[in-house]
């Protein structure tokens, strides 16, 4: 088991460098927009990654349960 432990280690850490490679670009473009752009691009991306987490959360349960 102690063998995987490393493997998830160094393929996080490159999914998280990814994640806020991608947060910083997108933040320099969404940072152009007006105050009350921002707001709402802000809410909209909040709003689809927590549809898409809970929908992928939902596969994944159900897979489990087969």
């Amino acid at each position: 088991m102690t063998s995987v432990e490393p493997l998830n280690i160094g393929r996080e850490a490159r999914l998280r460098k990814k994640w806020m490679q991608m947060w910083e670009e997108l933040g320099q473009r969404i940072l152009k927009f007006p105050k009350w752009m921002q707001d709402i691009v802000l809410e909209d991306i909040n709003t689809a990654i927590r549809n898409r987490v809970a929908t992928m959360e939902m596969i994944q349960n159900a897979k489990r349960r087969n």
